[in-house]
């Protein structure tokens, strides 16, 4: 009885360790709370966008983190080379192969997380404009929102501002920095009737990331824009990303409709280290925002492709850039548009 009693305990430590180091291997899927449940479609953000080789011949390397999900939110696993494409918006100049997959986590980000929603209000959201439909009449921003509020930890933060032309200050502050998500659902319900104006999209992003610097309650800041349209009012776009390094805040955009200027929203993302969500359709954005904890927590499992760009004429250069869009085709067959930016040093 002895003889067999010391012969099993190595074998069930040889059996645990391989059991172990086999699960360290596998992918994990983030950890969603087991509700509320989210119900929407499959979406998938950019971010880390950087050119990794150099500038001087007809090629150049650059890689891509994406971040997958599908319609209940969760990580989608299993995605191989084929799964990913990008198709030159101009092919007679351009052609982008696929070199290299990986899948790797975030660096998580200590403490808790303040999050400002920067809401567009623009009458197009609500209102036909010319032969164009609204792009959320049925409030699924609002919806999606309170999805974010109700995935908040113990130290995180959220606060609420909207923004629209027909604001006298361009931006309003619906909520200060709290975690008391109640009456920020109030507010956010309150959005559903004031949508007007144009799209002051720079200014307000400014003020907000302002804002953010003097009055968010953790050192892990960020601003989470969402709008489904382009600038059309003061401001520029490189001062909107200057300021917004300059008060360590990186910007997550959430662009809505075949409207927005992706390049813009994916620039304003990649270069202040943050992320680019792009929702074709209103319910895309129940998933997105209720992943983004994931990402600003520095917890998501992400897809780093990198590929390898070619020029039919010339050589690239040091400031061009490369905004194109690269197509996740997830294990049910739906195909997700994922647009990004980088730029050649």
């Amino acid at each position: 009885m002895k003889t067999y009693t010391s012969l099993r305990l190595p074998l069930l430590v040889l059996i645990g360790t391989f059991l172990m180091i086999w699960s360290c291997r596998r992918e994990v899927e983030v950890p969603l709370p087991a509700v509320p449940k989210i119900q929407g479609k499959p979406s998938a953000a950019s971010l880390g966008g950087t050119v990794t080789g150099q500038a001087g011949t007809d090629k150049v390397e650059f890689r891509v983190d994406l971040y997958v999900v599908d319609r209940s939110g969760r990580y989608v696993q299993g995605l191989k080379q084929g799964n990913f494409a990008i198709t030159a918006t101009n092919p007679s100049s351009f052609t982008y192969a696929l070199t290299k997959l990986d899948v790797v986590g975030q660096t998580a980000k200590a403490g808790g997380y303040s999050a400002m929603m920067l809401m567009d209000q623009s009458a197009s959201i609500a209102y036909q404009q010319v032969n164009e439909p609204p792009t959320d009449p049925n409030d699924l921003r609002i919806a999606a929102g309170k999805i974010f509020l109700d995935y908040l930890g113990k130290e995180d933060y959220a606060a609420l501002s909207s923004f629209s032309a027909g604001y006298r200050n361009f931006i309003l502050y619906h909520s200060n920095f709290t975690n008391n998500v109640t009456g920020m659902k109030a507010s956010l319900d309150s959005l559903s009737t004031t949508e007007t104006g144009g799209t002051p999209l720079y200014y307000a992003t400014v003020e907000a990331v302002n804002y953010t610097s003097r009055n968010a309650k953790t050192n892990n800041k960020a601003v989470i824009v969402f709008t489904d349209g382009q600038n059309n009012q003061s401001g520029t776009l490189s001062n909107t990303i200057t300021i917004a390094k300059q008060r360590s805040i990186p910007l997550f955009t959430v662009g809505l409709s075949t409207g927005v200027n992706v390049q813009v929203l994916s620039q304003m993302a990649n270069e202040t280290g943050g992320a680019f969500f792009y929702a074709k359709d209103a319910e895309q954005l129940v998933t997105s925002f209720g992943t983004l904890g994931n990402l600003l927590r520095g917890t998501a499992q992400l897809y780093r492709t990198t590929w390898m760009a070619t020029r039919r004429t010339g050589r690239w250069a040091s400031g061009n850039e490369i905004a194109e869009t690269i197509k996740v085709t997830i294990p049910n067959g739906e195909v997700i548009d994922v647009p990004f930016y980088v730029r050649v040093p």
